[in-house]
């Protein structure tokens, strides 16, 4: 194998990085995949939103199809035309016997944080008018629709009161008879049942609509994992997401994220007549397939596009690799050359995600560069 210069992979083929991996966090305005509509997505969102419901979604596709990043793509195009504060919450790592309360606890609330939350109660007790202190707890309840929850929360009028403990309760954590006490509790929410713990996202959503005037969206991905739950644990989770799905829950949006090659494939509490897709209905349920087969060569034009300098000197690139090969160079395409791509989609075939299409670009440019070659041909598409 040949030794390479000093001159680094994205020097020599003109990139911002030396890989064609995306991050869908940080490169939403790279969505190059033209066949899902996601201006349609969120227009229906919109519409959810201005007739005061709260949009429910259920995007499923093969791994690596794109979910993730069609997700915040969406909510960063949702974002621009209304007032929306999105959490995405990566589902935890389940076993047999988690339970709801376990991603409510792991994976939900922390992702929230402590600090957001307490913060968003803080200034919910600054909205309730001064009374006297019944009068007051009782405006507090009318203000958050909760009786356990006001008496919770009014705590944080105390200032010798640690935040930690409203928080360790908001959190489902296990408290003591004594800490409970504090709170005006009789109950922790560590063993309160899955659809007491999906009303308390409800109100948090609708606390931060009557304090911040926007709507909670809660994005809960990676969905799949769901299937490792065992049958007598997975009752809890049917519980908990029929309460966030409920057509009449209108305070918190929720977006699902789930993996799976076919519908059938998917984790039983979302079977396609099961008690969670029965309440979305079959429009608010999406599909997010292999990319087909047409549209593959324009969505490696516009990685490439998105990933190369904007100062370049792309014709210079081509000229000096013009002369190591007799493929065709294409500045769309490159540093690849066009039959590099042809050889690509034909090893491919059934895997045309863009995590595989972007594996295999990044891969093919290293054996490249490795072997000092000024642009990938077919050859290196092993």
């Amino acid at each position: 194998m040949a030794t390479t210069s000093e001159e680094s992979l994205e020097q020599a083929y003109g990139l911002k990085q030396p890989n064609f991996i995306l991050d869908p966090a940080r490169d939403t305005e790279c969505f190059a995949r033209k066949d899902i509509k996601v201006g349609a997505i969120v227009e229906g969102l919109q519409i959810d939103l201005v007739t005061q419901l709260a949009p429910k979604r259920l995007l499923w596709g093969p791994y690596g199809g794109g979910k993730t990043h069609t997700l915040y793509r969406t909510l960063s195009e949702l974002g621009k035309l209304t007032s929306v504060h999105a959490v995405r919450v990566e589902c935890p790592d389940m076993a047999k016997r988690s339970t709801f309360n376990d991603l409510y606890r792991d994976g939900i609330m922390p992702v929230f944080g402590e600090e957001a939350v307490i913060s968003l109660f803080e200034s919910a007790i600054e909205q309730v008018p001064v009374a006297r202190r019944d009068e007051y707890l009782r405006r507090l309840r009318d203000f958050l629709g909760d009786e356990p929850l006001s008496k919770a929360v009014a705590q944080l009028m105390n200032p010798n009161f640690e935040r930690l403990r409203l928080w360790a309760w908001l959190s489902g954590i296990p408290l003591s008879r004594g800490e409970l006490n504090d709170l005006g509790q009789t109950q922790d929410l560590a063993s309160a049942e899955p659809a007491r713990l999906a009303e308390m996202v409800v109100l948090i959503g609708r606390v931060m609509r009557r304090v911040k005037g926007k709507t909670l969206v809660l994005c809960l991905d990676e969905m799949e994992r769901l299937k490792a739950v065992g049958p007598d644990s997975i009752a809890t989770f049917v519980t908990g997401f029929t309460r966030l799905m409920d057509p009449n829950q209108r305070e918190v949006a929720v977006l699902l994220g789930c993996s799976a090659a076919l519908s059938d494939e998917m984790p039983d509490i979302f079977a396609r007549n099961g008690p969670v897709v029965s309440r979305l209905g079959t429009q608010a349920t999406i599909e997010v397939p292999h990319i087909p087969d047409p549209d593959v060569d324009g969505f490696i034009k516009q990685v490439i596009a998105y990933l190369r300098k904007k100062d370049v000197d792309i014709r210079a690139l081509i000229a000096k690799a013009k002369p190591s090969t007799k493929e065709t160079l294409d500045s769309d395409f490159f540093p690849f050359t066009t039959e590099a791509i042809q050889a690509m989609k034909s090893r491919l075939t059934r895997d045309m995600t863009p995590r595989e299409i972007t594996i295999a670009m990044t891969q093919s440019a290293g054996r490249a560069h490795l072997i000092g070659r000024n642009c990938v041909t077919s050859d290196l598409m092993s």
